[in-house]
């Protein structure tokens, strides 16, 4: 091996290293690393000089970075996983002294047997590992082989590699700071686009809920406004629907409700189409429609395929199954007319329809 250099060369070393390491962004974060067990293995004249990962509870450990001299095989590809199972001898010393150390691995103990096969299997005459520990936490290690011949490790080659150690343990616990920072972020933003559509559902039926009928109305007028298109809007109503409740209970009720969302849902499947409960027995459905006569065929099959859902109700004096009223409104609205406002129109008319259909007997349509 050639003599090492000065002293004051490895605090030029140390300085540059760590300098690289503390200013790294995230995404640079694995290439300095890389790049700094390449510089130490070459300051010392090793043949290899790696790191290692622990998984969480130091049962498993897995090569994460790997430099080798030229000529020198490379082993980290079949070195992941590797279990405390494999090496029992060297999980051991790294759990309580957080080094391994040996100048010649054929000196190893008798319990070492399945660590000096694989340090044979790899050509290693010494090795010294150094681990990595931050916040009292042992995160993996550092470490350096010599293949060609065996090699005294002094004091201060275990000096300098544990502060190269430490400042690769820093630089991955604030890696490892980051990554559940990241995750922390991920589960926030899941949960509130949950809450979200928690809050835009309606927890009964299944489908939207008043709230979100009022944000899709607003973006459904804008968007007509915009292209010039029409926009129709029905109001369903369960007819009766208190009497039912009475003879045959609130279950049963809230059975019947979640049928008719089915019914409506399965029938407005266009991506333009906004199926809503609208409060109590109402259902509201708004369309992208270039006629009222297009909403008024939607409306009948709605009639239709509730009244085909076969819910006796005896209590009913419209029919012996359950049936509903529609009110319906249709508008071409004009380019400066005012959002809100025309919200509010389309609302009122449609609800003066249902009004009517009422008024007229139920199990009926009429258009406002």
């Amino acid at each position: 091996m050639t003599p090492r250099q000065p002293n004051t060369s490895f605090d030029q070393l140390l300085s540059q290293l760590s300098t690289r390491l503390i200013n790294s962004e995230h995404a640079e974060t694995q290439t300095c690393i890389a790049e700094a067990i390449a510089a130490f293995g070459a300051y010392v004249d090793a043949d290899r000089c790696y790191v290692f990962e622990f998984s969480e509870d130091i049962s498993s450990m897995s090569n994460t970075h790997e430099w080798v001299r030229d000529g020198q095989s490379a082993h980290i590809d079949d070195l992941q996983g590797v279990t405390s199972g494999d090496l029992p001898y060297f999980f051991e010393q790294m759990r309580r002294s957080h080094q391994f150390i040996t100048n010649d691995v054929g000196q190893l103990p008798a319990n070492a047997e399945n660590e000096k096969a694989e340090f044979q299997r790899e050509s290693i005459k010494s090795v010294i590992c150094i681990g990595l520990v931050a916040n009292n936490k042992l995160l993996g290690f550092v470490g350096c082989d010599m293949v060609h011949d065996t090699y005294q490790w002094s004091e201060e080659d275990i000096r300098h590699l544990s502060l190269v150690a430490n400042m690769i343990a820093n630089t991955l616990e604030r890696e490892q700071t980051y990554q559940k920072l990241i995750e922390t972020q991920r589960q926030l933003e899941e949960a509130n686009s949950k809450l979200q559509a928690l809050a835009t559902i309606d927890g009964l039926t299944g489908i939207a809920n008043r709230r979100a009928l009022d944000e899709a109305l607003e973006k459904e007028v804008k968007r007509a406004k915009r292209q010039r298109t029409g926009i129709a809007v029905l109001l369903i109503d369960i007819d009766h629907f208190k009497s039912f409740n009475d003879a045959y209970g609130h279950l049963k009720g809230d059975e019947a409700l979640k049928q008719v969302a089915d019914a409506l849902a399965t029938i407005m499947q266009r991506s333009t189409d906004f199926v809503a409960r609208y409060g109590g027995e109402e259902f509201a459905v708004i369309m992208s429609t270039d006629s009222a006569w297009q909403a008024l065929r939607k409306a009948n099959e709605i009639l239709d395929a509730v009244e085909n859902l076969d819910i006796t109700h005896e209590r009913s004096d419209t029919d012996p199954y359950l049936t509903v009223s529609i009110g319906g409104y249709f508008e071409v609205p004009k380019a400066d007319a005012e959002v809100a406002g025309t919200i509010q129109q389309l609302l009122n008319n449609a609800d003066m329809g249902l009004y009517q259909a009422k008024d007229d007997g139920r199990n009926c349509i009429r258009f406002y």
